[in-house]
Formats: C-alpha cells, structure tokens, sequence
C-alpha cells in the first residue's frame, strides 16, 4: 500500500483505481470533512456530548498558543470536560473550518484545518469580541463508529480584539487534570 504526502498524489493514484477503491475514497474524504464541520459545530453550539464523538479515547493536543500547556496526550472526557468549561464561560463562539488536503492512509488520515474562531463574552472588562485565526494540524484513525480525532496541533496566525477575556476565562481553569 502507498502512503501518501498530500491529496493530489493520492487523487492521482486513484484515478485509475477500481471503482469500489475510489468510492471507498470519496466516502471516507467525506466523513473527515463532516468531522471537522462536527467540531466546529459542536463547540459553536456547547454541545459537548456531540464534541466528545469527534475524538478517540486519547488524543495528543498541542493548543499552546490559546492554552499554554504544551504538547500532551490527554483523556478525550477530560479534554471536552475543559472545552465546556471553557467555552461554557461565552455567550457566543463561531467557529468556521475548512478542511484542506484530506490525505488517507488505510486506517488513518491528517488533515490541514484553516480555523477563524469568533468569540464574545458580555462580561469582558472593555470589547466583549475577540477574534483568532489560524489552523488545526489533525490525524484521525478508522473506528467502528466512524473517524475520530487522535491529534490536534493548533497554530494562531493572529488575534484580534480582546484578547485579556480569553485569558481571564482560560486562567480561570486553573490547572486541569487532563491524564
């Protein structure tokens, strides 16, 4: 089997495949992307249990640039119990993800994420809006309920707004036990 470095090698291969391995393809590509929208979604709408079905039970997290802590392979529950803490504290978050060059690997996948994230918090001290944007470096691995999250490495681009709200609700966490 080809391990593949990027989507349009992998299209290129494909292109002559049999028909069942580029519909296995299309379906898979599809079921990422809805993934990474599901994420999105789930964190824009505090639903934290529809959260928790995009992740494995473990999963590596590097989100330094929002939260601090480094890289860190964490308990999924324990990551969405903090994402709903965290986001719990807004009135509002808008999450737009476009996921970029799906590459399929078997059983596992990454994918590129361009993220802009919106959020407001009514009882900021000075503008409730602040602004990041940026990206998600995510691998998924094949499970009997679908793909699910292994990995995500976020990387921030730049911010906009009020940045001293996201501080104050992220210092408000204290320090969390992930393990």
């Amino acid at each position: 089997m080809s391990t593949f470095i990027n989507t349009a090698i992998q299209l290129a291969r494909l292109r002559n495949a049999e028909p069942d391995q580029k519909l296995n393809y299309l379906l898979d590509y599809i079921a990422i992307a809805d993934l990474v929208q599901r994420y999105g979604h789930a964190t824009d709408t505090h639903d934290f249990r529809l959260l928790r079905t995009c992740y494995g039970d473990r999963i590596d997290i590097d989100h330094t640039p929002t939260i601090g802590m480094g890289r860190m392979r964490v308990s999924a529950d324990k990551w969405c119990q903090l994402a709903e803490k965290f986001h719990g504290q807004l009135d509002g978050d808008e999450h737009i993800m476009i996921p970029q060059n799906i590459v399929i690997n078997g059983d596992t996948a990454s994918c590129h994420v361009l993220m802009h994230a919106s959020h407001f918090y009514r009882g900021a001290n000075g503008s409730p809006y602040q602004t990041l944007v940026g990206t998600y470096d995510l691998k998924f691995v094949r499970s009997e309920e679908g793909w699910k999250i292994t990995e995500s490495v976020q990387g921030v681009s730049w911010t906009e707004g009020n940045w001293q709200f996201h501080n104050d609700i992220k210092d408000s966490l204290g320090t969390p036990d992930l393990s």
